[in-house]
This record gives structure tokens, C-alpha cells and sequence, in this order.
């Protein structure tokens, strides 16, 4: 873990509130956020590859931010009541398994289940290389000591046979307890969490405590990186998958006006060390949650005055009663849900721009109509597998909205077998019963999860209807154009077929014409080749009779091509009946026509 930024200023005058917790990290790290000097710094800080954390906590007149604190400072801010006037925290984090402590006093203060707190402090799914490696280590570890065990059992043998049998079933079961806890370990190992969100894009999770509701999802950023991946038949699978990178982020709102971010790590095993495109890729999968850190600000930020980077979460026009009493119970909603809506990262995979899927297939459909040929449908294949998946991947974000806006009810069996007061009760009387054994719980408290504000609550149903209208209806335009492409290329190669097969034809006919001319000439020859007896053939004769038959053959010849309408290699295409009839109606048109003309 970095260490935490110490300036070499005096510490600023910070509230009584950071003063009283008695941290050392916590005093000399956090800052006025509105104050420019300070946000310049923090915001290199969002953009660094080296940061770990930071810790944001706002209001509607003041701000204050701290990177890279440990567990130790993290227990005491979560611990200790915050301030009316800093109403709101944001706790982001980043590179997950290598703050584990973090993770585990956020999940043991908000009560996570250990499910929860497993997924979110998992550790990168690891290369092939390594994988194998250890493999064969954990394998070769195993089979030493299954050898060990059977050299002390034939030791054994050879002191007592009373004691044989019992030896030998104490050491296959101890070599069976290891193997099955090998097992165990190597089924683990290949049910990773990242493992399972690196295999299936469209992986998401909605989990709801008493304290908290937390969801869990994939976020595609365009960004055209190669496909290396070292998994065994990942090569092939790599063309059906988008061509973006894929992030796992965690969004948690808790009940005490905070707000958790945890995002996956999109080079775990760099070291640090990143290249120009490595760097690009970072800053671009970090563009939403670094618009919104500079929308929290109030001093002047790069393209503060943007209209679609404009977020109402401290900055409002109005100043209403009604608006400022509704404004620190909207502040966590709102930053919830802006950091949920990356909008900008995965719209224009699929939007109508120069490297969107529309595009492509307007490509690959002007080829066709030049050449079409069978590599245009396995390019069409890869495109539709690609299309498949983004179109999970927004029904998996369709699918989150729905559960977060669910209204979370209590059930009759809940009523009756979990001591719960219903809403008519918990109005009736607000003091415990003491003739139960056990106190009875409001209705309300019992529910699990994190209510959204109102003004949450509209945004997520909009961008619910955004996903259904710009994504998942142009995905399946796509798709529906993919199919119909797919159609038109083996109709454009029949075409080229039938083609070939007339031309082949005329080919064909132009051959047997010519072999049809020159056999009867043929047969003449022969003839006049034969030595008759007191018989001479001489050359004036042969020519003649050359000439006639030739002539005749070709006289027939043209006859019967003009009467079969293969004449020229033409194929027949109507009946020579309606041949006849179509020509003289054509001959009586003109015949008036002209006669019209001549009056």
C-alpha cells in the first residue's frame, strides 16, 4: 500500500471533527476540497495509477478529502458521527486485494455477509502460467508426503502385525483428507470471483442488508486493446467477445449517508510499470468517477462549465425551502447514482459512429455487393456473438435498476415469526411490550436495504428507459440487420453461382455447336479417304462437296438455334408460342403508332 500523502505545509485548519478523532493520518491528510490548490493535487491523485483510496466527505457549504488511509483511520471516521453539515461521505477504492483491511472494517461496521466481503477482497485471477505452476507445486507437495506416509507404513509393517491394519487405515485416511482438501482448494481456485466475471460479461449482483444495498456489475469501456489473454481457448473465444475493456465495480449505499466504490484493478500484474496505452486506458476507464469527483468541487475545474458533465449533487440552481431541506437526503442517492450511470463508456460500442457495430455492417455490406464470398458470414458471426453479449450486458443493468427501484415489503410470515410490528402497531404504541420475551422490531427497521430518494428513484427510472430506447432496441436492429445480411450474402453468392453455371452453359453450347458443324465434314473426309477400287477422288470434288455439306451444316445449325432460342448461348426463357405472341403484339404497338404519327 502507498503511503499517505504528508505535504510539507502546516496542516490546515481542519473542523473539530477530524481534529477530535486523534489520527495522525487523518489530520494531516485531509484537505478543504474547495479549495483550488487542494483539488489540483487531489485530482492528479484520481488519475494516478498509484492511489489506493480516497475519502470524501461533503455538504452544501463545505467539503474536506484525503488519499491512501489505512484501516486503523477508516474504523475511526466510520465509527464516529459525522457533523450535520457534512451530511454525505464517499469512500472509493481502488486495487481491492491489495487494501484487504480496508475492505474488512468497511464490511465488519455496515455488517456485510461473509459472502460479500469474500467477492469483494478476491484476489486477480491469475495468469496461466503461474496458475499451472502452482498447480504442479500443490501436486508434487502432495504426492511427497503421500510417499513420506507410505515409507512410515512399511516401517510399521515390519516391527508388528498386530498394529498393520491400523496403521494402514490411519494413513489412507490422513492421505485422503489431503487429496479431498487439494480438491477443494483447486475447485475454489477455478470458481473465482474474477474468474466468473471475466467468463460471463453479463454478471451482476444485487445484495441488500440491513444497513446497506450493494450492487455488483461489469462496466465496458471502448477502448481497442489486443486480446491476449492466457486462459486455455481464450484465443478463439476473444473475437466474440465486444472489443472494449471490461471493469467489476461495487457501488454500496449504506444508511448512514455514505457511499462505497470499489473498482477492479485492469492491470493487477504490471507492477506498477505501464506503458503510453496502458495509461490511456486507465484514465479512460476512470473518466465517469473523475467527472463526477470534480463535479463535488466548488472551484474552478477543467470543464466545469460542460453541459453534460453538469451533476446536481452540490451545484443547484434553486434555493428554495423545499430544495434545501430535500438536499442532504438527495446527496447520497444522487452520488449513487451518477457513478452507477457511465453512460458515456459503453454507448458509443454500439452507436452510429465511425467504429460502431452499425458502421461495420454498412462495411461488410458494400463489400458484398462488390464480392460476396463465405469469409463475410464468419465476420458476420463474430459481429452477431458480440452483439449477444452487449445485449446481455444491458439487460443485466436493466435487470439492476428493477431490483433497486423494488419497494422491499414485509410478508405476513415475517410478521407473525420474526417478533415485527406492523406499520398500524408500530403507530399505535412506540413502547416496548414486556410480556414478550423478545422486543418487538418495527416494521420499517426489519426491511433489508437502503431506500432511494425521490430524486434518485426518477433518474434510475429514466436511465432504465434509455437502456430499453438508445441500447438494447439499436442492438437489435443490429442483430435483425446482421440476419438479414447473412441472407443476402449466400442469395448474392447464388447469383454468382448462376452465373457461372449460364456461362458455363454458353460455353458448353459453343463446344457442341462447333463439334455438331464439323462432324458431317468430318464423315466427308473419312470418305473421300477411302481407297475404293478403279476409283479417284480428285481435289475439285472434294472442296465441292466440302462446301456443301459445311454450308448445309451450318444452315441447319442456325435453324435450330434460332428455333430452340439458344442462339448465341441464350437460354430459353419463355415458350416459343409466347415468344411469337409477345412479338407480334410488339409489331401491332409500332404498326399504330406509326400510323398515328403519319395522320
Amino acid at each position: 500500500m502507498a503511503f499517505p500523502f504528508r505535504p510539507a505545509a502546516p496542516a490546515e485548519e481542519l473542523p473539530a471533527y477530524y481534529q477530535d478523532l486523534g489520527d495522525d493520518n487523518i489530520r494531516h491528510c485531509f484537505r478543504d476540497f474547495d479549495v483550488e490548490r487542494n483539488f489540483e493535487h487531489f485530482d492528479r491523485q484520481t488519475r494516478s495509477p498509484k492511489s489506493n483510496n480516497f475519502c470524501l466527505d461533503f455538504g452544501e457549504d463545505n467539503a474536506f478529502c484525503a488519499f491512501d488511509l489505512d484501516s486503523q483511520s477508516y474504523t475511526k471516521l466510520l465509527t464516529s458521527s459525522r457533523p450535520p453539515e457534512l451530511h454525505t461521505r464517499w469512500i472509493n477504492i481502488w486495487m481491492p486485494y491489495n487494501q484487504k483491511d480496508v475492505i474488512r472494517t468497511i464490511a465488519r461496521h455496515f455488517d456485510f455477509t461473509p459472502r460479500l466481503l469474500g467477492m469483494m477482497k478476491s484476489d486477480p485471477v491469475p495468469t496461466r502460467n503461474s496458475a499451472s505452476l502452482r498447480s504442479s507445486k500443490s501436486t508434487s507437495t502432495l504426492r511427497s508426503r503421500l510417499s513420506h506416509k507410505s515409507k512410515n507404513s512399511n516401517s510399521i509393517k515390519e516391527k508388528a502385525d498386530d498394529t498393520k491394519e491400523a496403521s494402514l487405515d490411519s494413513e489412507e485416511s490422513i492421505g485422503m483428507t489431503e487429496m479431498m482438501h487439494s480438491t477443494q482448494l483447486e475447485m475454489v481456485q477455478n470458481l473465482s470471483h474474477y474468474q466468473l466475471v471475466d467468463d460471463v460479461w453479463h454478471w451482476s449482483t444485487v445484495d441488500q442488508g440491513r444497513r446497506y444495498m450493494c450492487i455488483g456489475y461489469n462496466s465496458l469501456h471502448n477502448v481497442h486493446t489486443k486480446q491476449h489473454d492466457d486462459h486455455p481457448g481464450r484465443a478463439d473465444r476473444s473475437q466474440d467477445m465486444p472489443q472494449g475493456k471490461r471493469v467489476w465495480n461495487w457501488l454500496l449505499l449504506c444508511e448512514d449517508k455514505t457511499v462505497v466504490s470499489v473498482s477492479e484493478d485492469p492491470f493487477p500484474f504490471t507492477n506498477g510499470g505501464l506503458t503510453i496505452q496502458d495509461l490511456k486506458t486507465l484514465f479512460i476507464t476512470r473518466r465517469n468517477l473523475v467527472n463526477v469527483f470534480r463535479q463535488l468541487t466548488k472551484a474552478p475545474t477543467p470543464l466545469k462549465d460542460a453541459a453534460l458533465a453538469q451533476l446536481p449533487i452540490r451545484q443547484r440552481l434553486g434555493s428554495s425551502d423545499e430544495e434545501t431541506a430535500h438536499r442532504p437526503t438527495d446527496a447520497p442517492g444522487l452520488l449513487f447514482y451518477y457513478l452507477f450511470e457511465d453512460w458515456g463508456a459503453t454507448f458509443n460500442l454500439i452507436s452510429r459512429r465511425e467504429h460502431g457495430y452499425a458502421a461495420e455492417l454498412d462495411r461488410l455490406r458494400q463489400e458484398m455487393l462488390v464480392k460476396a464470398n463465405l469469409t463475410h458470414v464468419d465476420q458476420l458471426h463474430h459481429i452477431g456473438c458480440q452483439l449477444a453479449v452487449l445485449k446481455r450486458v444491458y439487460r443485466s443493468y436493466e435487470l439492476i435498476i428493477e431490483r433497486v427501484l423494488k419497494k422491499q415489503e414485509a410478508t405476513l410470515a415475517s410478521l407473525k415469526n420474526s417478533r415485527i410490528m406492523s406499520g398500524a402497531e408500530s403507530l399505535i404504541s412506540s413502547h416496548p411490550v414486556t410480556e414478550t420475551p423478545a422486543p418487538l422490531i418495527p416494521e420499517t427497521d426489519s426491511l433489508l436495504g437502503v431506500s432511494l430518494s425521490s430524486a434518485a428513484r426518477v433518474r434510475f427510472e429514466r436511465l432504465q428507459d434509455r437502456i430499453l430506447l438508445y441500447a438494447l432496441s439499436e442492438i437489435q436492429e443490429c442483430l435483425d440487420q446482421k440476419e438479414s445480411l447473412v441472407m443476402m450474402n449466400f442469395n448474392l453468392i447464388a447469383i454468382k453461382e448462376s452465373f457461372s453455371v449460364e456461362r458455363l452453359t454458353w460455353v458448353t453450347l459453343l463446344l457442341a455447336k462447333i463439334t455438331i458443324l464439323f462432324t458431317p465434314v468430318t464423315l466427308m473426309t473419312g470418305y473421300f479417304s477411302i481407297q475404293f477400287r478403279n476409283m479417284e477422288f480428285e481435289m475439285k470434288s472434294y472442296w465441292v462437296t466440302f462446301g456443301i455439306i459445311f454450308g448445309v451444316s451450318m444452315f441447319l445449325l442456325f435453324l435450330f438455334s434460332l428455333m430452340s432460342g439458344t442462339f448465341e448461348g441464350k437460354i430459353i426463357t419463355k415458350s416459343w408460342t409466347r415468344a411469337f405472341y409477345d412479338g407480334s403484339r410488339r409489331w401491332l404497338v409500332h404498326r399504330r403508332k406509326k400510323k398515328k404519327g403519319v395522320m
